[in-house]
């Protein structure tokens, strides 16, 4: 029973270290973000990445919306009227 024991304390030590170290990171992230106006930094970036992706989106629809409309080459057709002679068929 010892072994099982052990194991115990030895899990709940790792858990209660990750779960140390996760607070322990989201506490500095929450504090780094709060002292260096990251909701200003935040605001800039969502600002210029959807102006870069308005630009680009504009330009690719303005390349793929041109549409080059040719108007047909208007030929002047002269229709004469000529007699054909009808050839007697010959039998054979």
């Amino acid at each position: 029973m010892t072994f099982y024991w052990k194991f115990v304390d030895t899990l709940v030590y790792n858990v209660a270290t990750i779960c140390g170290f996760i607070v322990a990171l989201s506490q500095f992230l929450i504090r780094a973000y709060n002292e260096n106006d990251g909701a200003n930094k935040v605001r800039k970036f969502v600002n210029q990445s959807l102006l870069f992706l308005n630009k680009a989106t504009s330009a690719a629809y303005d390349y793929t919306s041109q549409v080059v409309v040719e108007e047909p080459v208007k030929q002047e057709v002269k229709v004469t009227q000529t007699r054909t002679r009808s050839r007697k068929r010959v039998a054979a």
